[in-house]
């Protein structure tokens, strides 16, 4: 028997009303980057990424090898990696939107994270419509979901203001593929509520392009879902789910086999895998950084369970499983928390919407909703001062340094070696399009060893022919990052020059 809650059609008014209310919340999360763009100083240049600057550099720099035309991955940080893998396909695609649309690589970007989030608001209310029958319970939801984090504007260390994928607006404000893996994930969890084994096959390797890890996370919620409805007598409805389950695991399969051969068939990108390591912060984090919402949530996970509709059951399992995996052997802990924010407030909301006395049901969600907030405020105030503060050499680059990236663009093979400062190499790739010695501690190949040596290059620690000749390095940037380490050689020769930033030649 289905049960009648399963599958709701959301009337048009509520439909329009989500429609606009996401973009409401998607700009919110966009005023820091026009805030940024706008205070930058005029001998600055912001470099597109707010939010853990590293890794979106990264993604800029993926897309710029689909602006060159192609589809195979390479390590852009490592100098010696060749394109032979079919992998982050989602930023090397969004380089080919830009080289078809004309579109700049941040302009793309941007645009992506915008529909990303707003996809993700609009499709979390569908799943809010099958908790909440009321209109006015399912908008509360959705504006908890929405907007609210954990403590981290008490705690400050807590994972709701250091790990971007736990909590929702947190995803929406930080990049392009966060907000839209979550969404995903919803889509498959209510195609297997309705039987839908296409949608759930479609949606599963979307995202596997996006996240590769995400399915196990989402077919675990579903196992660990079903483990509980089958605790509780719910057994009738678990037939339909686990024929959809095996046809959309069937064809997802061959997709992960791949990018697992591919990861581990070549020595530099089974490297890159080692080192790609994000375990989890100690368990006080996160119970920090969902705050009231992780207390109330075991509340209504006990409510759900009493009231036993089938979306109930897999909130709870969702829960539970992300949960379990953030302290699971694997090198990717921390990554399981992606979504997890969504399960916990709907259940916490649930209980809140449920208490028997009439006046507490009454204020209880005004006063969560208001410790809840802040967070949120938080990031956004932060974020929107990057470029008032002492600048961040992540987040920004000097107008000189950008025509030395221009130059180097137009000028040299993307195939050339560039020598240059750490924090200037995490630029290169994406802005300059060539490879460096070392720019990224997951993506640079033996990072720690490229690293010392590129600081003893520059300092002199090490003889600096030797270097560039066993390093292959054709081109040597020279700027004020590079000067803090140490003085230029007399006997290069300058190819270009901008100011306080030269390029040379390597001899």
């Amino acid at each position: 028997m289905t049960d009648p809650h399963s599958n709701i059609r959301i009337p048009r008014p509520e439909t329009r009303w989500v429609m606009i209310a996401a973009w409401v919340v998607v700009l919110i999360s966009s005023a820091p980057y026009a805030v940024v763009a706008l205070t930058t100083p005029t001998e600055m240049r912001f470099a597109g990424a707010l939010v853990t600057p590293i890794d979106g550099q990264s993604y800029f720099a993926k897309m710029r090898q689909g602006l060159d035309g192609a589809w195979l991955f390479r390590l852009p940080f490592t100098a010696n990696d060749e394109p032979d893998a079919l992998l982050f396909t989602f930023h090397i695609g969004l380089g080919h939107l830009a080289r078809i649309s004309g579109a700049e690589l941040m302009a793309v970007y941007q645009a992506a994270r915008l529909v990303g989030g707003w996809a993700l608001l609009v499709v979390v209310y569908a799943l809010i419509a099958r908790v909440f029958d009321e209109v006015n319970e399912r908008r509360r939801a959705w504006w908890f979901v929405a907007l609210t984090a954990g403590l981290g504007w008490i705690a400050g260390t807590s994972s709701d203001v250091t790990i971007p994928e736990s909590n929702t607006f947190f995803s929406v404000l930080t990049n392009a593929h966060f907000a839209a893996s979550m969404a995903l994930i919803i889509v498959i969890f209510m195609a297997v509520l309705d039987g839908r084994w296409r949608r759930a096959a479609l949606a599963s390797i979307g995202l596997a392009i996006l996240q590769p890890f995400a399915p196990m996370a989402v077919y675990s919620g579903v196992l660990v879902s079903w483990m509980i409805g089958w605790a509780i007598g719910k057994r009738g409805e678990l037939l339909q789910q686990v024929r959809v389950t095996i046809v959309a695991g069937l064809s997802l399969s061959p997709l992960l086999i791949y990018f697992y051969f591919a990861t581990q068939r070549d020595p530099i990108l089974q490297g890159w895998s080692a080192q790609n390591l994000t375990p989890s912060p100690p368990p006080i984090e996160y119970l920090l950084g969902y705050g009231l919402m992780g207390v109330l949530a075991i509340l209504g996970a006990r409510f759900a369970l009493k009231r036993r509709r089938e979306v109930d059951v897999l909130l709870v399992g969702w829960a539970i499983s992300s949960a379990l995996l953030l302290y699971a052997p694997f090198a990717l802990q921390r990554r399981f928390s992606l979504g997890l924010h969504i399960p916990i407030v709907l259940l916490a909301v649930l209980v809140m919407s449920s208490v028997a006395r009439p006046q507490l049901r009454k204020w209880l969600p005004g006063v969560v909703f208001a410790l809840s907030l802040p967070t949120t405020l938080v990031l956004l105030f932060v974020t929107s001062t990057a470029a008032l503060r002492p600048p961040d050499g992540r987040l920004f680059f000097s107008t000189n340094e950008a025509a030395a990236f221009d130059w180097l663009r137009d000028n040299v093979s993307h195939d050339s070696v560039v020598m240059a400062a750490p924090e200037t190499d995490l630029f290169l790739p994406a802005w300059g399009d060539v490879r460096v010695i070392y720019g990224h501690p997951f993506e640079t190949l033996n990072a720690p060893k490229m690293k010392a040596l590129v600081e003893d290059f520059f300092t002199g620690r090490m003889d600096r022919a030797t270097v560039l000749r066993e390093q292959k390095v054709d081109y040597i940037f020279f700027g004020p990052r590079e000067r803090r380490l140490g003085e230029a050689d007399s006997e290069w020769h300058s190819e270009f020059s901008a100011g306080d930033v030269t390029i040379y030649r390597s001899p």
